[in-house]
C-alpha cells in the first residue's frame, strides 16, 4: 500500500511541474510562459537631471529645460546577463534628452555600425532592447518616434503641368544592364505652380515650410514616335527625395516589365519634408533593341 501511494504522490509532483511550465495570471489556462488576462504594470519614473538607468527602471520620462544624459547599464557577460530587457523613454520637456550606452558599448540603429548615443528632443519617445552581448552593439534600438500630432493637411502648395500642347521629353534609355535615372522635368510649364514650388528646370518641388506632403505624379513611356518603335524590357517611374545629393533614394516606384512600345505610370507618397527639401519624379528604362 505504501508502495502504491509513494507512487501516486511522486506522479502527482510531476504532473503539477509541467503544468507550472506556463504561467497565467487571472487565467487558469494560460497559452504561453506568461500570460497575462488583464492590466500591465511597471514602474514608470519621472527625472529631471542626468543619471543612471538602473535594473528596476522601465519607462522614464525626461522633464527638463536643460540637456540630460541617461546612461544604459553595462552588459553583463554570464550569469546575470540581462538579453531582452526593454527600457523607454519619453522627453516631455524642452531641453535634449540623450541615452548614451555605457562605456564603448554601442546602440545599434539600423543606420550604420553602431553609436555611442542617441538624441531624443522634445516630444520624442525611444523603445531599446538588450541585445545580450557584451561588447560592439549591446543595444537596438526598436522605436524612435514623435508623438506630436502629425500637422494638418495643407492644400496651399497644389501643381498640376499642362495638359494641352505638351511636349515630350527625351530620357536616356539603356540596352545593358545600367539604371540611368533621369529627372522629369516640365518645358510645356505648368497650368498650377502655387508660390512656385515646382522648378521648371529641374522638375523639382521644394518645400517651403516643414511638414509632411502628398505627392502624386504620372506619366508616359512612349517610343511610338521613335524612329524603330524600339520596345522597353522595362521602364520604371519614381518619387525621390532630394535628388541632388541622394538620387537612390527612391520614396515609391511603378515598374513595367515588357511593355511594349507604350506604358503609364503612376506614383504617390506621403513624406515628411523640411524646408528647402526636395522631392521630384525620375524614370529609368532598358530597350529590347535600339529599333531601325
Amino acid at each position: 500500500m505504501r508502495r502504491n501511494l509513494s507512487f501516486i504522490v511522486l506522479c502527482a509532483g510531476l504532473i503539477g511541474l509541467k503544468m507550472n511550465a506556463q504561467v497565467g495570471v487571472n487565467t487558469p489556462n494560460p497559452t504561453s510562459s506568461l500570460t497575462v488576462n488583464g492590466s500591465f504594470a511597471a514602474t514608470y519614473k519621472t527625472v529631471s537631471a542626468s543619471g543612471i538607468i538602473g535594473p528596476n527602471d522601465y519607462y522614464t520620462a525626461y522633464n527638463s529645460a536643460n540637456d540630460g544624459t541617461l546612461t544604459l547599464p553595462a552588459a553583463i557577460n554570464g550569469a546575470g546577463n540581462f538579453a531582452g530587457r526593454t527600457y523607454h523613454f519619453k522627453n516631455t520637456g524642452t531641453g535634449n534628452l540623450i541615452i548614451a550606452a555605457n562605456g564603448t558599448e554601442l546602440i545599434d540603429t539600423q543606420t550604420g555600425a553602431g553609436v555611442p548615443n542617441i538624441t531624443i528632443p522634445a516630444g520624442y519617445y525611444a523603445f531599446l532592447v538588450s541585445k545580450g552581448t557584451v561588447t560592439g552593439t549591446t543595444w537596438e534600438l526598436v522605436l524612435f518616434s514623435s508623438s506630436n500630432s502629425m500637422p494638418p493637411v495643407s492644400q496651399t502648395y497644389l501643381f498640376s503641368s499642362a495638359q494641352q500642347n505638351a511636349v515630350k521629353q527625351n530620357c536616356t534609355a539603356t540596352t545593358g544592364g545600367a539604371w540611368v535615372k533621369t529627372e522629369i522635368k516640365y518645358p510645356q510649364g505648368m497650368s498650377i505652380n502655387t508660390a512656385n514650388g515646382v522648378d521648371l528646370l529641374t522638375g523639382r518641388f521644394t518645400a517651403p515650410t516643414e511638414g509632411y506632403y502628398m505627392v502624386y505624379g504620372s506619366a508616359q513611356f512612349d517610343n511610338s514616335e521613335v524612329v524603330g518603335q524600339p520596345a522597353f524590357a522595362w521602364c520604371v517611374l519614381y518619387l525621390v527625395k532630394n535628388f541632388t545629393t541622394t538620387p537612390n533614394n527612391q520614396l515609391v516606384q511603378n515598374y513595367h516589365t515588357n511593355p511594349g512600345i507604350f506604358a503609364s505610370g503612376i506614383v504617390s507618397a506621403v513624406v515628411h519634408l523640411n524646408a528647402g527639401e526636395t522631392v521630384s519624379m525620375a524614370s529609368a528604362a532598358q530597350l529590347n533593341n535600339l529599333g531601325a
